[in-house]
């Protein structure tokens, strides 16, 4: 996995929106598992520019604000 900024995020999105691409990359938050303590990486499913923040497939979600200084945005190395 490989660490990326916000910005960067949002350039990859809306080069895919810009340029029609039928495939989008998987972007994934990562947080500490709350019983063992190890990261673990939460699949980003929705990105709203509106109430700016991002919501994970399990419901959890961070704010922007919260990502421009210490981004725990990844995306995976090969993609």
């Amino acid at each position: 996995m490989k660490n990326i900024s916000l910005k960067e995020m949002f350039d990859i999105l809306i080069d895919c929106i810009m340029n029609k691409k039928e495939q989008y990359p998987t972007f994934y938050y990562k947080r500490e598992n709350y019983n063992t303590g190890n990261p673990e990486f939460i699949e980003i499913t929705e990105v709203d520019l509106l109430y700016g923040r991002f919501n994970t497939i399990d419901g959890d979600f961070s704010e922007f604000e919260w990502e421009i200084e210490n981004s725990n945005i990844y995306m995976e190395e090969n993609k």
